[in-house]
Parts: structure tokens; sequence; C-alpha cells
């Protein structure tokens, strides 16, 4: 009888803490923060739950030395050199098959002044806001296309040409037929608009 592997993930919480120097020169001059980014995760996929006990066991301290070298190297570096008070806590560490929340220490970390954020939240709004620009910059893209087609028709597109593929992929031959009538139309209308005589015109 195969035994079930579990699998989960190292679990860590990152807080940073100082003074808020973007405020020197305000009323609030002196202010201090405290930020908190929890369940930053070690490995990218899950893996055996024994693996990652072994690795809270072992590699505590190289976890919170590369994450300093690798993600707050800069701000601690400047910190050090402008004299400034800033620093970086790596803590909670922890083997978990997921991400366990505790929403009453949250609210309790809220009301105490800290910004508390989860990076599952941070990565899911980060992937969202990338999909929104992806499909803006599409929309620009379709919106340039079918200008170019009501200026000068859908036969003006080179066949195999990247235009023309987008144009069959994106529009469709319907959306494509519709600005073909509509390119038609507009030259229809402009062929017979009366021709406007200037004044100039009138008066030689």
């Amino acid at each position: 009888m195969h035994r079930i592997v579990r699998k989960g993930n190292v679990f860590y919480d990152v807080r940073e803490s100082g003074r808020d120097y973007s405020l020197d020169g305000t009323l609030f001059e002196g202010q201090r923060f405290t930020a908190v980014k929890k369940g930053k995760r070690v490995f990218e996929r899950t893996v055996s739950m024994d693996i990652c006990k072994r690795y809270v066991q072992l590699c505590k301290n190289d976890l919170v030395q590369f994450v300093k070298l690798n993600q707050y190297h800069d701000k601690l570096f400047f910190a050090k050199w402008y004299g400034r008070e800033y620093s970086v806590e790596i803590t909670n560490i922890r083997a978990a098959q997921r991400e366990a929340r505790d929403l009453m220490q949250d609210l309790e970390d809220i009301r105490a002044g800290i910004t508390v954020v989860h990076e599952s939240d941070a990565k899911k709004r980060a992937s969202e806001e990338k999909k929104e620009r992806r499909r803006s910059a599409k929309e620009k893209k379709i919106r340039k296309l079918e200008g170019k087609i009501l200026e000068t028709g859908y036969g003006s597109l080179e066949p195999h040409s990247l235009d023309r593929i987008h144009a069959d992929k994106w529009l469709g031959m319907e959306r494509i037929r519709e600005l073909e009538e509509m390119r038609e139309k507009k030259q229809l209308e402009k062929k017979n608009s009366p021709v406007q005589l200037s004044l100039f015109g009138l008066m030689d």
C-alpha cells in the first residue's frame, strides 16, 4: 500500500519598519511605519511536506540571509549609507500545506497602524492588472486595424501580413463586412455630396 505524500510549501512573513522620510518637511515629519507581507513562499511549486519540514529545521538562517540579500539589499544598503532608520525582519517561517490566514491578527495589526499585505492577494492583483493592460493594448490595436479597413479597405491588407492575420482572428468576416459596408457608404456619401462653392469662386 502506497503512502500518501502530503505536499505543501515553506511560508514566511517579511516585516519592514522605520521612519517615513517621504514626509520630511510636512506636518507628519518623523512619522514611523511598519508593513508586513504575509504568506511569501520559498518554493514556486508545492513539494513534499517532509522536505518543507527539513527546510525549516535546517535552512532558516539561510532563508533570512537570502531574502535580505536578494530582495532588500538596496534598501538596507542605502539606509545604512545615509544613516536612516530602516530594518527588515524575516519572521514566522513555517511549513504548511497551504497558506493559513489569521484574520483576527490581521485586524489587530491594522488597528495598530501596520500595513498588511498577503502575497497571494498581491500576486492575484498583479495578474489582473497585467491582463487588463493586455486587454487594453489589444483593444487599441483592434481600433487601429478597424480604422485602417475603413480608410483603405480589407483588400488593401497584404495576404499573410500581420494585419490580415489579426483582422481574420480578431474581427471575423461578419465585422469585416460591416466595416466594408460602412466604408462604401462613406465613399458614396462623399461622392454624392454637393460641391461647396467658395465665396471667392462666386465672385470670379
